[in-house]
């Protein structure tokens, strides 16, 4: 195993020849003795220590601790601050700083090393917690990156069915995080909500392309097997490990306050909030969009159906926001 290389900082050289025998013998490697915090910026820059010992009274304009704070940022080394015994005030200064410890002079060898030792220790686990971090980090952005394409593709397969309902999950999209966001919503809780957005028809996979695009009104059975859809797009999810309640926001957007909606019949509190904003921002679009069995309504003959169902289909305080952002904010569809 290498041995650590230590910088020693002291403005004494006598005292620094006597700390490098002391680590000499302990196994240490010593890189330099230096008596200036310049020179110990310098010489970190020059021979990458693993290890800092850093007097606190340097020569020159700058001091120990100054010098520990730029080389910990700049290079992310360990310091070790030597000082004196007694000394209340500085002991304060350093424990604020609290780069991997500090020893009081005049110190005894085994003080000394142990002091290093726990410092390098210390170290060596705060480098492998980043790397451990960073690594779930990238691995997350990754399987979130190649989760977001999935749905993508998904909410493009199922469009492809139906020609009349294409961009429909991507405009509902927009305007349910436009609503989350008025709501002050969390930015992680609004990605969640979009991409349950982009997806909420997913069960009219299961739903024949001919009464999808039939032109006229539908029967009973045909009806039926539409209102399917929520549960059908909740089985398709329900077993991927969403961070959100992707499956249940699915399965509830059409589920309305008084009870009238489907598939469940759930009533206010037992909707999810979610499901609440997604199932104005649907309804908004799709009767805003033209359809095969009818002509596109105005954005305020829209905003009218849900002023008026507020509080009896619709969670009010959605209502009021999505008319808010129509009427005062200027939102359009993209």
């Amino acid at each position: 195993m290498a041995k650590a290389k230590i910088l020693i900082v002291e403005d004494e050289r006598i005292v620094g020849e006597d700390i490098k025998k002391t680590l000499k013998k302990s196994g240490y490697f010593v890189s330099g003795i230096v008596t200036s915090g310049e020179n110990a910026i310098k010489s970190v820059q020059d021979n990458m220590p693993d290890l800092v010992l850093m007097d606190i009274w340097l020569q020159g304009d700058m001091d120990g601790i100054e010098a520990a704070k730029q080389i910990h940022d700049h290079y992310n080394i360990p310091i070790v601050f030597l000082i004196s015994c007694g000394d209340t005030e500085t002991l304060n200064r350093v424990k604020k700083v609290e780069l991997y410890g500090y020893v009081n002079k005049p110190f005894e060898q085994r003080e000394l090393v142990t002091n290093i030792k726990m410092a390098l220790c210390k170290h060596w686990i705060d480098k492998k917690l980043e790397r451990s971090e960073e690594y779930f980090k990238q691995r997350f952005s990754k399987s979130r990156s190649m989760l977001e394409s999935t749905l993508s593709a998904l909410s493009s397969a199922i469009e492809i069915r139906d020609s009349y309902t294409t961009g429909h999950q991507a405009r509902v999209a927009q305007l349910a995080c436009a609503i989350a966001q008025e709501m002050n919503f969390k930015e992680d809780d609004i990605n969640g909500i979009r991409l349950a957005a982009l997806i909420h028809d997913i069960g009219k996979i299961n739903v024949p392309a001919e009464i999808l695009s039939k032109p006229g009104q539908l029967n009973n059975a045909e009806f039926n097997m539409i209102k399917s859809h929520p549960q059908i797009g909740c089985e398709i999810l329900k077993g991927i490990e969403f961070p959100w309640p992707i499956a249940d926001i699915v399965l509830q957007h059409h589920e309305r306050l008084n009870g009238s909606g489907y598939p469940k019949g759930l009533r206010a509190s037992n909707i999810c909030l979610e499901a609440k904003i997604l199932a104005v921002a649907d309804v908004v679009e799709a009767m805003s969009s033209p359809r095969p069995y009818r002509q596109a309504h105005s954005i305020n003959a829209t905003l009218k159906e849900i002023s008026t169902n507020k509080g009896v289909l619709y969670e009010p305080y959605v209502a009021e926001t999505c008319q808010r952002l129509f009427e005062k904010q200027g939102f359009k569809f993209r």
